[in-house]
């Protein structure tokens, strides 16, 4: 099983932020061949370990977050649910999208939308407000406060598909296609263990949870593990019409150019070096951008755990982020998983006498 299979499987789980113990238990089934322990945690982090054997070993910690953008029931309005949204999500896409309500057993829902046909000639341009969106379930008014009740979760449906060259589109790749990039890297190594090689330390795999609204799980799961460096592993913004700017071009990379190495006060400058130096060395392609301030990632809470931890990022360039069909190229997925496993059997001297 590769790539694409480990992102079908995981981004088929419904799981937003606060909700994911389903998608940790999809993950828990998916790297643990490839790893010595696995477990999920208070918090529903997924947390899977390599062990390198040594005494005292130093430790690693790779994270991408679980958890997705989504929507929760506030209330009910003859038959219908009133929402808000749980993380960054757009409410501009919504109208007529076919959602998943986590009810038990889960249902079908469409958030409603008036005809163009029928709407006033002001009304046509503007976006629905989040507080004006409704979801219809097909119930009645008493059967929906009865079966849908407040506090429930609803995500967008959404079965992925393939584009030419490549390229995949399908909800929720941000972050679960960096998840998958993980089982990818413990695949890899393990590979390389059998074939001979030595692991210089003990490696994390964390599918964290809570980072699209606080970024707690990652944090808890470098605090617990006692990790020496940690590695955020997510996606970020890629090229495509609308996308740029003169205000933006600096930040927007390019689908099929590689893992995004970010620099900046988030990095530690020894863990970015040692990434792009291995990236060159083993003709990995790399993209570079500047974070001048907070990266967004689990990084920026892995960082001041205890006493501080050495930090990096790896991303994965990707198209049309938080809406219901994200879109990534796959020759990029596989370069960020050989970057790391590349970092993990010789992440360099710093790493390992910090």
């Amino acid at each position: 099983m590769k790539s694409k299979e480990y992102i079908k499987k995981l981004c088929a789980a419904a799981g937003p932020t606060g909700f994911e113990r389903p998608v940790s238990r999809t993950a828990e089934e998916l790297i643990a061949p490839f790893a010595d322990e696995v477990h999920v945690d208070t918090l529903a982090n997924l947390v899977a370990v390599r062990r390198s054997g040594l005494k005292n070993a130093k430790k690693l910690l790779l994270a991408a977050h679980l958890d997705e953008v989504g929507l929760v029931v506030t209330g009910h309005e003859d038959g219908f649910l009133c929402v808000g949204q749980i993380g960054g999500l757009d409410p501009r896409v919504l109208p007529d999208r076919d959602l998943t309500v986590m009810t038990d057993p889960p249902r079908l829902g469409v958030v409603s939308v008036q005809p163009p046909h029928v709407l006033k000639a002001e009304d046509m341009s503007k976006a629905l407000k989040l507080s004006d969106i409704r979801v219809d379930v097909g119930l009645t008014q008493e059967q929906a406060v009865r079966e849908v009740p407040i506090g429930t979760p609803i995500t967008y449906r959404m079965e992925g598909f393939d584009l030419l060259n490549g390229r995949y589109v399908s909800k929720t790749l941000d972050d679960r296609a960096c998840f998958a990039i993980l089982i990818r890297t413990a695949e890899l190594l393990k590979d390389a263990l059998e074939h001979g090689m030595e692991l210089p330390w003990d490696v994390y795999f964390v599918g964290s949870t809570g980072e699209e609204r606080s970024e707690g799980g990652a944090a808890a799961a470098a605090f617990n593990s006692e990790a020496d460096v940690c590695i955020a592993v997510d996606v970020t913004q890629a090229s495509s019409p609308d996308a740029g700017g003169e205000k933006l071009a600096h930040v927007v990379t390019e689908l099929g150019g590689g893992p995004v190495l970010k620099v900046g006060p988030n990095i530690t400058k020894y863990v970015g070096n040692r990434l792009a130096e291995l990236a060159d060395r083993n003709g990995i392609p790399r993209q570079r951008i500047a974070a001048p301030g907070r990266t967004g990632t689990d990084a920026w809470a892995m960082h001041i755990v205890r006493g501080g931890v050495a930090s990096g990022i790896v991303e994965l360039p990707l198209r049309y982020m938080h809406s219901p069909a994200e879109c990534l190229d796959f020759a990029d997925v596989e370069y960020c998983a050989q970057l790391l496993a590349a970092y993990a059997l010789d992440p360099g001297k710093e790493a390992l006498e910090c």
